[in-house]
């Protein structure tokens, strides 16, 4: 009976453990298109753990690190590293999970969540699978000279994750108001120029107030900025206020290139 006692907690035990070790490689991230990058920062000047960097591009290769990939219990140590290894998975050029390895303090964080984890596995993924990269940063006048160039991003086999530019906007302008009885704060300001801006554009637009400089030290007035396409500024009719001049916005794709 004792023996049969001892036999039931082993086996319940047993398999709490292992409801508790899963991988960062699953079936919710990871299917026959999917690319896995181990890279540590570039912008780290002691190159620590650029010898953790590894690349998993065929089925082969990501069955060999899915093990190496497990982690653990969740770790009440919310301690990060500035340059801890991150792992992307990528899919199309675009990463569709991500994972970062803290090998100091052992853990590692998804989702705002921490897991223990022992990053001296890394290693042995980067023996067999190593990659050496780079990052480049490409500006763009507008969509249009982006979209002529964008297949040949996608298609080169060396460019292994693609940030594409965001062209929601096409620049943006600044609007000075008093502080006044008519503009008491920046949510009247606000309130002035959203039926303004509405009247002009179909396309989405922003209008915020920060904390700028002149924001901060010039207390008698509000400056709002606007941003949205250019129509808006060349049309709108600001009676009696301040409009600044309009600023464009640069376009920047960052790739990081595969270079061994």
């Amino acid at each position: 009976m004792i023996k049969q006692i001892l036999l039931t907690a082993t086996v319940i035990l047993s398999n709490f453990a292992t409801a508790q070790v899963t991988s960062m490689i699953n079936e919710k991230n990871v299917d026959a298109s999917t690319k896995v990058y181990g890279m540590a920062p570039l912008s780290d000047a002691t190159k620590a753990y650029e010898k953790f960097n590894f690349i998993l591009e065929n089925s082969a290769a990501i069955q060999f690190a899915k093990p190496l990939l497990e982690y653990g219990y969740q770790s009440s140590n919310f301690q990060a590293q500035e340059n801890g290894l991150m792992i992307y998975m990528v899919k199309d050029k675009k990463i569709i999970d991500q994972w970062l390895v803290n090998p100091v303090f052992y853990n590692t964080f998804h989702d705002g969540t921490p897991y223990s984890y022992d990053a001296d596995k890394l290693a042995l993924i980067a023996e067999k699978y190593p990659l050496i990269y780079k990052e480049e940063k490409r500006q763009y006048k507008n969509e249009k000279e982006y979209q002529k160039q964008r297949q040949a991003l996608f298609s080169d086999p060396y460019n292994l994750i693609v940030t594409e530019p965001d062209f929601t906007y096409e620049g943006y302008f600044e609007v000075q108001f008093p502080q006044n009885e008519q503009f008491k704060n920046p949510e009247a300001a606000m309130a002035y120029l959203k039926p303004l801006v509405d009247k002009l554009t179909k396309k989405k637009y922003d209008i915020n107030y920060s904390l700028s400089e002149k924001n901060i030290l010039d207390r008698t007035q509000f400056t709002m900025t606007i941003a949205g396409e250019e129509n808006i500024y060349k049309k709108i009719k600001l009676d009696h206020l301040q409009k600044g001049d309009w600023q464009s916005l640069s376009y920047e794709a960052s790739i990081f290139r595969k270079e061994n």
